[in-house]
C-alpha cells in the first residue's frame, strides 16, 4: 500500500514537468506544407496466401505522378520487383473508377475459405495528408467484382 501511494505521489509531482514541455509544431500535420513533389500513394493493393500448390505474395503499388511497383515473391524464388510509369491522368481515372465500383464503402470479407490467398486494397486520398480505406476479400465476385476486375485490369494493361 506504500508503495502504491508514493509511485502515485511521483506519477502526479511529474504531471507539471511534463505540462511545460514543448510541444512539437502542428503546422506540418495542418496541411500548411507546401506540396512540391506529386508523388503521394494513391492505392497498395496486396495479394498475399497460400493455396494448395503454392505460397503467393504480390502488390501493387500506384503513386500520383504516375510511377508504378509490382512486387512479386514466390517460395522457390528470390522474387522480382517491376516498375512502369503512367500519367498522373491514368492514375486519376483508375482511383475515380474505383470510387465509381464502390471501393470507398467495401468492408472486409466476412466469408470463411481455405486455400484462397486474401487480397487487400487501401485506398488513399491522394494528398499529402491522406486519410485512407482499407478492406480484404477472399475473392473477387460479389460486391468485390467490380473493384477486383479494375485492378487485376491495370496489372495486365501496365505489367504485360
Amino acid at each position: 500500500m506504500k508503495i502504491t501511494l508514493a509511485l502515485g505521489v511521483l506519477a502526479l509531482s511529474l504531471v507539471p514537468a511534463l505540462a511545460e514541455r514543448p510541444q512539437p509544431s502542428l503546422s506540418t500535420s495542418l496541411g500548411v506544407c507546401e506540396n512540391t513533389i506529386l508523388r503521394e500513394p494513391v492505392l497498395v493493393y496486396e495479394y498475399a496466401g497460400s493455396t494448395l500448390v503454392a505460397q503467393i505474395d504480390r502488390t501493387l503499388y500506384v503513386y500520383g505522378d504516375g510511377s508504378l511497383k509490382l512486387a512479386e515473391a514466390e517460395a522457390d524464388s528470390l522474387g522480382r520487383c517491376l516498375r512502369a510509369q503512367t500519367t498522373p491522368r491514368e492514375v486519376a481515372l483508375l482511383r475515380q473508377a474505383l470510387f465509381d465500383a464502390g471501393a470507398m464503402g467495401l468492408c472486409d470479407d466476412a466469408r470463411r475459405v481455405m486455400d484462397v490467398p486474401l487480397n487487400t486494397l487501401t485506398l488513399f486520398n491522394g494528398a499529402q495528408d491522406a486519410r485512407a480505406h482499407t478492406f480484404s476479400y477472399w475473392i473477387g465476385d460479389g460486391n468485390y467484382e467490380a473493384v477486383d476486375g479494375l485492378i487485376q485490369q491495370f496489372i495486365v494493361d501496365k505489367f504485360p
